[in-house]
């Protein structure tokens, strides 16, 4: 594929995905909001406890998905049908076993479900713990029927398909569930909207791929050759200590709050992780474009090229997640204070929020890295890698947490951060580009260099304008309220974050050929806007 093509498909990915993770975003918002209202935040921290157990739940998924997207880069590129449809034949024969795997270990485990809890948080839920359980545990697995099939589309650089699938199916979700808040106010009845609209969306997914795919109905399929299935194997055995790991680092904060605080606490700062979950998505979408783009460039081009692409992306991960951290830094406790009112029931400490967003920052700059790391089949040389951060996160986050409370928690994520981003880079620069690692190290730290200059003024700005004093006088009882005590104050902060660490990134690098990289992108797709507009 040109350089070309890579570049619209991308873009496309990018526009459709960022139209979709505005109207969820709205959505969700909305929907949080009569949640708490309705159930409570204890219900709230239910709710984040589940997901954050059955994310644990899928190791069973070992690492396949992203072997197979590796698999297909170059099949897609050749256009190899006969291979296409040999891979994922087998990919669909290891999900229906892997959901077998979950829905096995998943009910194993319901017993031991209220010894992560307090008896006052299972009373909050009504008793009834293992049915909501219950059915939270049947959307994951029902998702592994479909699921492996957009692994295909993704690998032809068309994520929009699954953005649109995903957006039209959860704002049918969520308006069936505020409908059910407002008639019945029942955490179950909730529940059961979730799962019913999920096994529509699975049976209409499976629909909709085939007639795009026809070849994925074919039974006359050939059998993957021994040594295809021999390097399968082997990425997915480098994989699954990588898995396991990373789900022990990025899927058991809630778990251990839960158990060494409390449930409460759990929905508490899942109202701050919604927003950082929003933020995220739009970062996302650039991301995983990212990956599909990568992965067709190194089946095709040679290393120079491949180098320079990563760096053009490396510096604009680090420009919108560095800006996304300060924004959320500055503006995340004023946004809660309008949002629900920053009484103790929602306040969380900066402090806390300072070590979140700092693993948020350190997490988006080592995307880039992952990404290439993926497309360049870099499975087995740090297998290791997250397996051992992972034990450092759940030692010294347990620790941390009883010697000062939640803020120990994220201390020991950001130490097992720290030791990632030290040591993943090396790999990729190693194996992918063939060039020594310093240059990354001194790059990264000017980058974070920056971050943190720009962050500190930032913070500065809003101990000046909006203290935490003048927050917690936010007191109305609606929204419009809120807004009314201290909204002038909030837009005027948002413009502070939102000049300040741009001002400064663009002082520092806009006579840089990575920023004149970017802004060429952004420049064509800015005029062909206009054009298609007159």
């Amino acid at each position: 594929m040109s350089a070309n093509g890579r570049i619209e498909k991308m873009k496309k990915n990018i526009a459709w995905g960022t139209f979709s993770r505005i109207v969820v975003m709205i959505y969700s918002f909305v929907s949080r909001t009569y949640f708490i209202k309705y159930l409570g935040v204890s219900n709230q921290g239910i709710n984040g406890l589940f997901s954050n157990i059955l994310t644990v739940l899928s190791f069973a998924e070992l690492g396949i998905g992203t072997a197979m997207n590796y698999s297909l880069y170059k099949l897609v590129a050749d256009e190899n049908i006969p291979k296409i449809k040999a891979y994922m034949g087998f990919y669909r024969k290891a999900y229906r076993v892997i959901a077998a795997v979950v829905a096995g270990v998943g009910l194993a485990i319901m017993p031991f479900i209220p010894m992560m809890m307090k008896e006052e948080d299972i009373a909050n839920a009504g008793g009834n713990i293992f049915i909501i359980y219950g059915l939270y545990l049947f959307n994951t697995v029902c998702s592994y029927f479909v699921s492996y099939k957009y692994s295909l589309s993704n690998a032809e650089q068309k994520g929009y398909i699954f953005t649109n699938i995903n957006l039209v199916f959860n704002l049918i979700c969520q308006t069936g569930q505020l409908v059910i808040l407002f008639l019945t106010k029942n955490f179950i009845a909730y529940c059961c909207v979730g799962a019913v609209v999920q096994l529509f969306q699975n049976l209409m997914t499976n629909w909709y791929m085939n007639r795009l795919y026809p070849y994925l109905k074919d039974k006359n399929v050939d059998k993957l050759e021994p040594a295809e299935l021999q390097e399968i194997v082997k990425n997915v055995k480098a994989l699954v200590i990588s898995r396991i790991g990373s789900i022990l680092v990025n899927s058991t904060d809630n778990i251990i709050i839960s158990a060494v605080i409390n449930v409460a606490s759990v929905g508490v700062i899942d109202n701050y992780n919604t927003l950082l979950k929003n933020v995220n998505g739009f970062m996302l979408i650039i991301m995983n474009s990212q990956t599909a783009s990568f992965g067709n460039l190194i089946a095709s081009e040679g290393k120079e090229k491949q180098y320079k692409l990563f760096c053009n992306f490396r510096f604009l991960t680090f420009w919108i997640f560095g800006f996304a951290s300060i924004a959320l830094f500055t503006l995340m406790s004023p946004f809660v204070a309008i949002w629900l009112g920053l009484s103790d029931n929602f306040f969380v400490a900066d402090f806390t929020i300072f070590l979140i967003l700092f693993n948020y920052y350190l997490s988006g700059h080592r995307s880039c890295v992952y990404n290439v790391k993926v497309a360049g089949g870099i499975f087995d040389q740090d297998k290791y890698l997250a397996f051992a951060t992972a034990g450092v996160n759940l030692v010294a986050s347990i620790g941390f947490a009883k010697l000062i409370g939640m803020p120990g928690i994220y201390l020991g994520t950001v130490l097992q951060g720290l030791i990632e981003t030290g040591v993943r880079p090396y790999f990729i620069y190693r194996d992918i580009f063939e060039k020594p690692v310093k240059s990354y190290f001194i790059k990264g730290l000017q980058y974070l260099f920056l971050v943190l200059v720009a962050g500190a003024m930032c913070y500065g700005m809003r101990l000046l304008i909006l203290p935490t004093s003048v927050l917690r006088m936010a007191t109305g009882e609606t929204i419009l309220a809120r807004v009314g005590q201290i909204g002038l104050r909030f837009v005027i902060l948002t413009v502070c974050a939102t000049i300040i660490p741009n001002v400064i990134f663009w002082l520092c690098y806009h006579k840089e050929p990575e920023y004149q990289y970017i802004k060429n992108i952004f420049s064509k797709m800015l005029a062909k806007f206009q054009k298609k507009k007159a």
